[in-house]
């Protein structure tokens, strides 16, 4: 009886002790598709390799006009002093003379960032793009959040009127007000290419988020105190001087 209670207890062990993972969810023509059941191979801080096959497969089935060539997600889960950063990156397109819906959202996030922490903190989204055969009517929209505090959504846009290949860049941050933790990133992307009956116009996109956060003033007090002696006694000297000009 002891073997099988122990036996029974593995599965809830292992799911306490599993790590976070990064979630990816796609909105194609109003279906959603749970990309994390196409994902092989992830771990906390890297997605794993998606089956872009069956993904092409699916959108094409729920009448998108768009094709991955790539898709994939990393972050520095469960953060770091720096910051705890997530990424989405990945290559769309729509095929010469393919035509259907052009509305398409993906959704990444990660729960469980432990740092950094602090009493406020700032929110930065940051995203760019690889356009190729899209002229200026092409783009695409994103924001990250942390938590329910979410940027303003920020426009991606081709540079070129004829197509040719370029590559702009955006961004936005948001300010957080009470930096708790554990908290979660998310990143959110939507498209708008225009199909072509000659051209495949394609976006090579990634979007970040970062969370960085104010230090409390004993994280202050203890990163003075580990400043080198030098620049302690040049501080010293300072203000001895001054207290001596007044």
């Amino acid at each position: 009886m002891g073997v099988a209670c122990g036996l029974a207890m593995l599965p809830v062990a292992n799911r306490a002790a599993r790590a976070e993972a990064i979630s990816i969810t796609i909105v194609a023509n109003g279906t959603t598709i749970l990309v994390d059941a196409l994902a092989t191979g992830g771990t906390s801080t890297n997605y794993g390799t998606v089956d872009i096959v069956t993904l092409n497969s699916l959108l094409a089935g729920d009448g998108s006009a768009y094709q991955f060539s790539a898709l994939g997600g990393s972050s520095n889960w469960s953060g770091a002093s720096t910051g705890g950063t997530l990424s989405l990156s990945g290559g769309i397109s729509i095929p010469a003379g393919v035509t259907g819906s052009t509305s398409l959202t993906i959704t990444e996030t990660e729960s469980g960032f432990t740092t950094p922490s602090g009493p406020s903190g700032t929110l930065s989204s940051s995203s760019s793009a690889t356009f190729n055969d899209a002229n200026t009517s092409n783009s695409h929209l994103a924001d990250s959040s942390f938590n329910a505090i979410t940027t303003p959504a920020y426009t991606v846009a081709s540079t070129s009127i004829l197509g040719l290949p370029n590559s702009p860049g955006n961004g936005a941050s948001a300010s957080i007000p009470s930096f708790a933790t554990p908290y979660t990133l998310t990143n959110f992307i939507s498209f708008s290419l225009t199909p072509s009956s000659s051209l495949s116009p394609t976006d090579g996109f990634s979007v970040s988020a970062k969370a960085t956060a104010i230090p409390e003033p004993a994280s202050v007090v203890t990163m003075l105190i580990g400043l080198p002696l030098p620049l302690v006694g040049l501080a010293w000297l300072r203000r001895r001087t001054a207290v001596a000009n007044s």
